[in-house]
């Protein structure tokens, strides 16, 4: 009855955070749900990725949970505990940090686990769980991440310049 009652909650809470579209939601063989972004512009996103999201939105907004370690060592135990270990991610894109190529904003979706370079803090590398563009022609968007460096704090949702991601890698179903 808790585990009802919980994933009952988390359904509502995570759903109280999009944006509902009034559009229907397409279905096929994989279910596909349609997300709503700032630009506008609908983008779908897999079984996969919504189950990234949510378990990503449960650690660090439901449960607080602190992962201590780096921003990898965070987005992976998202992405382990929505049940997607190693063998089951595909690497979409792949780039260097220093000369890119870059990944192009039409590439990436949400519940991607995204490798940038953080322009916001010493041009350092970082990782990420993409939730949405907040401005795509600017490449701005919204990322749940961990602050790394060992911190006592939960992941956290905040907007990242994403013109630089070198790496995106999906869950697959």
């Amino acid at each position: 009855m808790k585990q009802l009652i919980l994933l009952t909650t988390l359904i509502v809470v995570c759903s109280a955070c999009s944006v509902q579209s009034k559009e229907k939601t397409h279905h096929t063989k994989k279910t596909v749900h349609t997300v709503k972004h700032t630009s506008k512009k609908q983008t779908r996103t897999s079984s996969g990725g919504n189950k990234v999201l949510k378990t990503g939105y449960y650690m660090a907004i439901t449960s607080r949970e602190v992962i201590r370690g780096s921003c990898w060592d965070y987005i992976n135990a998202v992405y382990n505990r929505a049940g997607y270990p190693q063998a089951k991610r595909k690497r979409i894109f792949k780039g260097k940090k220093n000369g890119g190529p870059y990944a192009r904003a039409n590439l990436i979706q949400p519940g991607d686990w995204l490798y940038f370079i953080n322009h916001s803090y010493h041009n350092s590398e970082h990782s990420g769980v993409f939730v949405k563009w907040v401005n795509k022609k600017k490449r701005i968007a919204k990322v749940l991440s961990y602050g790394g460096q060992s911190r006592k704090k939960p992941g956290r949702y905040r907007n990242y310049d994403l013109s630089h991601v070198y790496n995106i890698i999906r869950p697959k179903d």
